[in-house]
């Protein structure tokens, strides 16, 4: 029998630096999820709001979301997975946020784990106090902020007041926190899909092994991934099924399922174009729907379509040569 594939979670300290009392968040997340995952994850944990740009640094190496042109020593955080990049449990980075107001938050790898049967990941599983407010000026303007909330009679409480409204720094909820963090990695509504055609992917037990002995080879007899433009768009052909499978049991956003929508004609094959950063995250969302279903027949669908994602993905590269 086929060993079943399992996914071990990070389990992550982070703290918010430069605040007294700290406010921080622990949260667990997939392994292999990339940076622009984990980004993600804790703007969700800490109520930020997205308006920004950010930036890990891990180590000497900063990853964010690069402009292919004046950023190239800068790696890029959507395809870099957290498993390939940090040591092991008790390793730390950076993560910032903002850049003019320059929020600093410490992660802290506490431990690497399995996740609980009938557990939703990723999600939050401690925290303290409210995140500040976008744009609230970092630190110290986040402690001015807070000071004139706190006296009805300081100069700016009115105009505090009209800005956000009440705020409560101590608030913190952890249910409410999972509840956005569900919204945003899994569908929303499990549609019933018509039934599943012949067409359905299957793999002979002769290809199976050959597959496992292509994926068993040592890398250096690998076949060299194909360079391709910053950007450039690959094919991704998906028979009926596996749209379905996209469409109807991920929480894939629309900017990658608009163009699963538009169905071939009847003499057109069903190709799709994607970048290779659009294909990270399609098989990011693909990935997380395996490991949350608990139908053997659903997962079995998804975890080949992820699969069939990432021997795209490794057939070619769009980084930069380093000498």
């Amino acid at each position: 029998m086929e060993a079943a594939k399992t996914r071990d979670l990070y389990q992550f300290k982070v703290i918010l630096r430069h605040t007294s009392p700290k406010i921080w968040r622990r949260i667990q997340v997939w392994e292999d999820y990339t940076l622009h995952q984990l980004h993600r994850v804790l703007q969700a944990a800490m109520g930020w709001e997205d308006y920004h740009l950010y930036e890990f640094r891990i180590g000497r190496a900063k990853y964010r979301d690069p402009h292919p042109e004046n950023e190239l020593k800068i790696l890029n955080a959507k395809r870099t997975r957290i498993c390939n990049v940090l040591a092991g449990v008790g390793a730390k980075f950076e993560y910032i946020y903002d850049f003019g107001d320059n929020w600093h938050h410490e992660f802290v790898l506490e431990a690497i784990l399995p996740p609980s049967p009938d557990t939703l990941y990723p999600r939050c599983v401690a925290g303290e106090r409210s995140g500040p407010p976008e744009d609230a000026g970092g630190a110290h303007g986040y402690e001015n902020y807070l000071e004139a909330m706190a006296d009805p009679n300081h100069e700016q409480h009115e105009d505090m007041m009209a800005w956000r409204g009440p705020f409560d720094p101590e608030a913190f909820s952890i249910e409410k926190v999972n509840k956005q963090l569900e919204k945003k990695f899994r569908a929303v509504s499990k549609r019933a899909m018509p039934a599943a055609n012949d067409s359905k992917p299957t793999l002979s037990p002769q290809a199976k092994q050959i597959l496992e002995a292509i994926r068993s080879e040592p890398a250096f007899r690998r076949p060299k991934p194909i360079r391709i433009q910053p950007n450039e768009k690959v094919s991704l052909q998906l028979n009926e099924r596996e749209r379905e499978l996209v469409l109807g049991h991920t929480f894939a956003d629309e900017e990658l399922t608009n163009r699963l929508r538009v169905v071939p004609g009847k003499d057109e094959r069903p190709v799709f174009r994607f970048t290779l950063d659009e294909l990270d995250e399609l098989g990011g969302f693909v990935a997380a729907e395996a490991n949350h279903t608990k139908s053997k027949k659903l997962r079995k669908e998804l975890n080949h379509l992820f699969d069939r994602i990432q021997t795209a993905l490794d057939s070619y590269t769009d980084e930069p040569i380093i000498n």
